[in-house]
């Protein structure tokens, strides 16, 4: 009983990384996504004006 035990946990251990592997990789890439969309909306929306605008009306 010793010696099927032993593969099984080795087994179990290689799935558990296999699965915690995978799911590292897809949370990753909806964050780089997530990540992407926020910064493509708010280029897209405004100028890059971070310290203000306003019209002038200068004479030269």
């Amino acid at each position: 009983m010793s010696k099927r035990s032993i593969p099984n946990v080795d087994w179990a251990n290689q799935l558990e990384s296999v699965i915690r592997q995978f799911v590292k990789e897809k949370l990753e890439l909806i964050m780089r996504e997530e990540m992407k969309n926020f910064l493509e909306i708010e280029q897209a929306g405004t100028p890059n004006m971070r310290n203000g605008y306003y019209q002038r009306n200068l004479d030269t």
